[in-house]
């Protein structure tokens, strides 16, 4: 997702006027140049530097070169080039920077598509007359050049289809050509180079799933020589470009001096793609908002143009969605036609599945509604008796409305005295107007309440724990106290380590503090002892007590990963575990199940409706599926 806002009519004539006249005379109105070229797609750019040409008989960037200076001119500069000659223009930097830059090579090689890569390569030969890879081969040597010629020389098929078996013998090759420091890198080289980075994917999960940690993990700790620091950022690349950025940006304004060049390059480069999705990554790993960050290390207009690009905070991520819904429907014309579904020897579930599932929380309690009114009857009783199984808890769940689903979710486990991690993830996940509402479907339904039945079921710290958890009320700001995150990041690095002593201080940082002011402590804790709290926890964790902590933890952290971790152990058990994936579908398919659907993907190199049609069936699998915003 893009940061750039562009207005939605523009002239290029009066542009190019409005910046002839911010570059003439004695002074440079730097302040119009942001305001227009801030504000310009790729496309408008180079549409204003045609007619500026054309009307001033001038080169409009050499203009602003001799108008501008300093980091503010490098930006600008970066900015109005087309994207594949900017990419050119980075390049030869690299190459003239020596082992400093030879990870921007590897980013340009390994982010960039196919074609993008191929233009680049092309707008290389026009500016320097002569090729990308020879410069490259010019400069570097041994196996460092096999790999950089390799990537750069590349083009990479774009499919989305895997070889299961190749990823598992390749990840094997990679172990081994990491583990034999000076050995032959030529296989990794070539699996690096020519794998499609579906494939890739692939590979590198079959390793985590084998050796079990990430290879990102395992070069970091061995990454000695300009090689494998190639080959380190290479991997990164492809199995997480966004993540990469948002360490590139994390390392330009940590070091003493803020490293510009890296600031402007993924700023600029990225504005126009997914900048807004680095800038919560961002977030999420510092707790501290990207522009907030920018602010605070650059200065003048340098400053005023890259915020340009950063402007919105990113409080939350976009919540995507799965679900399509008409934006006009007539509730009697839908409980008319579901009426029409139960009536004779049987009852039509593709109908069920055409209108329920392509209907918001809003419209499937009007039709509720209207159906009561008309039939004198609960819509949801009779959806009970007319269809079964999987397919009927599911249709059930998802009429309900979200609160009230929340509280039936939370009874079923207490009932069951296990799982108690479905708990965990309802007070955890909900905001705390969301929490409050299934506490109040939950007194409604069951006349008393959420937590009383949780403590007359449980014992000790667990207790506290669920209680704690359920009862909270959480400030939702963005602030922070670092402070506060150094030393709740012991109190629970203590907890963790002393299995058998007082939890109670872990208990009350965990459930009284906000999500914003945890993730910081969960960060502080990972620099500190450098690995998250949550494996540690699930290296450690054995009893009921660890295992909500654990949850909990994981939950308020990163919950789209705790959701696919939810989705991928229900799938993988033998017989589908059809409780949970019912409950993460039904659940997020209104919120962000498009998102948690990226990570499944991303994890397992499979996409989730492929895996769900293949662990479930009948009814049960299109009602799913159509939630999923797929057709069976």
């Amino acid at each position: 997702m893009a940061t750039l806002s562009v207005p939605n009519h523009t002239s290029t004539l009066e542009d190019a006027e409005a910046l002839h006249k911010a570059v003439k005379g004695w002074g440079t109105d730097e302040k119009t140049v942001i305001a227009i070229l801030g504000h310009r797609n790729v496309y408008q750019r180079q549409q204003i530097r045609k007619v500026y040409e054309e009307m001033y008989q001038e080169d409009l960037i050499k203009r602003l070169e001799s108008e501008l200076t300093g980091d503010f001119e490098r930006s600008v500069y970066r900015w109005m080039l087309e994207p594949a000659d900017r990419d050119a223009v980075l390049a030869n930097v690299a190459i003239k920077d020596g082992s400093k830059g030879y990870h921007v090579i590897v980013e340009i090689a390994c982010v960039l598509s196919s074609e993008e890569l191929l233009a680049a390569r092309r707008a290389y030969h026009h500016r320097y007359k002569r090729s990308l890879e020879e410069d490259v081969a010019a400069n570097t040597s041994g196996d460092l050049r096999q790999l950089l010629v390799g990537l750069v020389t590349s083009y990479r098929y774009g499919g989305d289809e895997i070889n299961a078996r190749l990823a598992k013998t390749e990840s094997d090759i990679l172990h081994s050509s990491i583990k034999e420091k000076k050995g032959n890198h030529e296989e990794a080289i070539r699996i690096l180079t020519t794998r499609s980075k579906t494939q890739l994917l692939a590979t590198f999960n079959r390793y985590r799933d084998d050796h079990g940690a990430s290879i990102t993990k395992k070069l970091l700790d061995d990454a000695s020589d300009d090689f494998r620091k190639a080959l380190h950022t290479a991997i990164r690349c492809i199995n997480d470009h966004k993540k990469y950025y948002e360490k590139v940006l994390r390392n330009a304004m940590k070091r003493v001096g803020t490293d510009e060049d890296a600031l402007t390059r993924v700023v600029v480069s990225r504005a126009e793609k997914d900048l807004r999705n680095i800038a919560e990554l961002y977030y999420k790993r510092n707790s501290v908002h990207l522009e907030d960050a920018v602010a605070k290390e650059i200065s003048g207009d340098y400053k005023k143009f890259i915020l340009t690009f950063t402007l919105e905070k990113t409080h939350t991520l976009s919540l995507m969605a799965t679900l399509i819904a008409p934006s006009n429907h007539s509730p009697q014309e839908d409980a008319e036609a579901l009426r029409k579904a139960f009536e004779g020897w049987g009852t039509d579930e593709n109908l069920i599945i055409t209108i329920l599932g392509h209907r918001t929380v809003h419209q499937r309690q009007q039709i509720r509604r209207a159906y009561e009114e008309i039939y004198q009857e609960d819509l949801v009783k009779r959806l009970e008796s007319e269809i079964k199984g999987d397919f009927e808890k599911a249709v059930y769940r998802w009429i309900l409305e979200p609160a009230d689903r929340d509280a039936v979710l939370a009874n079923v486990v207490i009932k069951s005295g296990k799982n108690y991690n479905v708990i965990v993830e309802i007070a955890t996940i909900s905001s705390p107007e969301e929490l409050l509402a299934v506490r109040r479907a939950y007194l409604n339904r069951y006349k008393h309440s959420l937590e009383e039945d949780l403590a007359a079921h449980t014992t000790g710290h667990t207790r506290q724990l669920l209680v704690g958890l359920v009862t909270s009320f959480r400030y939702v700001g963005d602030e922070i106290n670092p402070k506060l995150a150094q030393s709740e990041a012991e109190i629970l690095h203590d907890a963790v380590k002393e299995k058998k002593g007082s939890y109670e201080e872990a208990i009350r940082v965990l459930t009284t503090r906000s999500k914003t002011q945890l993730i910081a402590t969960f960060n502080r804790y990972r620099e500190i002892h450098g690995t998250s709290i949550s494996k540690k926890l699930v290296d450690e964790g054995s009893n009921d007590f660890e295992q909500a902590l654990y949850t909990t933890i994981r939950s308020i952290n990163d919950h789209f990963k705790y959701y696919e971790k939810v989705v991928r152990n229900a799938i993988k058990k033998v017989g589908t575990d059809e409780d949970a994936v019912t409950r993460v579908i039904v659940s997020r398919a209104e919120k962000d199940l498009k998102i948690i659907s990226e990570v499944y993907y991303k994890r397992n190199s499979v996409l989730l409706e492929h895996a769900i049609a293949k662990e479930t069936s009948g009814d049960y699998k299109k009602f799913l599926l159509t939630l999923l915003g797929k057709e069976d």
